[in-house]
C-alpha cells in the first residue's frame, strides 16, 4: 500500500510539474532567452506588443512578462511576445508596434539597447515604462527623455491611488479612487511642464501626492509611465489591468 501510494504521488507530481514550469519557467532575475516570437503576421487589426523586463528585486518572468502577457492577450487584439533577454529583445523590437518596458538590469544601460530604444521612439512607436523602469537609472539620457524625472525611493504597503484626469483614455474603466498593495514610488518630476498627470498615489509622508500614471510630451512618440506593479497584488488587480490595456491602446492611437 505504501509503495502504491508513493507511486501515485510521484505520478501526480510529474503531471503537475509541467504546469508549474509553464507558469514560471525562469528565475526572478533570469536574463535567459524565452524563445517567444510574434505569432501573427503584421496586421492593422492586431497590435504587436513586446514585453521586456529583467533585473533585481522583482519577479520579472512571473508578473511583468507572465501575468501581463495574459492580460494583454485576453483582449483578443494583441499579439504579445515577452523576454528578459537583451539579444532576443533587440531582434523583436523592430517588429513591435508597442514596447512595455519594466527592467532595471545593467544590460539595459548599454549603448546597444539605449540606441535601439531611442530609434524605436524616433520611429513614432510608443513606449510604456512600468514600475522599475521609472526608477532613477544611471543610463545616459534615459530618465530625461522617457521619464521626465526619476524615483530615488519608495514606501510599501496598502495605499490609495486617485485618478486626476478621469476623461483621459488611460483612465477609462478605472475607478476614480482605489486601494492597492504595492510599492509607493516617491517620484521626482524634473520638468512638470513636460508631463500630463493622470493619476497619483497617496503622499506616503511627503507634503504632496506621488505621481502614479502620466504621459511624457515627446516630439516623436507617445510615452506612458506607470509606477505601479511590484508584485501579484498589483498585476492581478482589475484597475492595474485596465490601466495597462488602456496604455497600450492609447500608445498605439487606438
Amino acid at each position: 500500500m505504501k509503495l502504491t501510494t508513493f507511486r501515485i504521488a510521484c505520478v501526480a507530481s510529474m503531471l503537475l510539474m509541467p504546469k508549474l514550469w509553464a507558469a514560471n519557467p525562469q528565475a526572478p532575475d533570469s536574463t535567459d532567452p524565452s524563445g517567444q516570437k510574434f505569432s501573427e503576421a503584421p496586421s492593422k487589426k492586431v497590435l504587436r506588443v513586446l514585453l521586456l523586463g529583467a533585473g533585481s528585486s522583482h519577479d520579472f518572468p512571473r508578473f511583468f512578462l507572465g501575468t501581463d502577457s495574459e492580460t494583454l492577450k485576453a483582449t483578443g487584439t494583441m499579439d504579445v511576445a515577452a523576454t528578459p533577454n537583451l539579444q532576443e529583445a533587440l531582434t523583436l523590437l523592430p517588429q513591435a508596434d508597442v514596447l512595455v518596458f519594466s527592467g532595471n538590469a545593467d544590460q539595459y544601460g548599454t549603448d546597444e539597447f539605449q540606441s535601439a530604444l531611442n530609434r524605436f521612439a524616433d520611429a513614432g512607436k510608443g513606449i510604456i515604462l512600468l514600475h522599475a523602469a521609472t526608477w532613477s537609472h544611471p543610463w545616459k539620457g534615459y530618465n530625461d527623455r522617457f521619464v521626465a524625472g526619476r524615483t530615488p525611493s519608495h514606501g510599501k504597503g496598502e495605499f490609495s491611488v486617485r485618478i486626476t484626469d478621469t476623461k483621459h483614455p488611460l483612465t477609462h474603466r478605472v475607478a476614480a479612487d482605489f486601494k492597492i498593495i504595492d510599492e509607493n514610488y516617491r517620484v521626482e518630476i524634473s520638468e512638470p511642464s513636460k508631463i500630463h498627470l493622470c493619476a497619483e498615489n497617496a503622499p506616503d509622508g511627503r507634503p504632496t501626492p506621488n505621481p502614479s500614471v502620466w504621459t511624457v510630451n515627446d516630439p516623436k512618440t507617445r510615452i506612458v509611465c506607470i509606477t505601479l506593479g511590484h508584485a501579484a497584488e498589483a498585476h492581478q488587480l482589475p484597475e492595474f489591468k485596465n490601466l495597462l490595456i488602456n496604455a497600450v491602446n492609447w500608445i498605439a492611437k487606438r
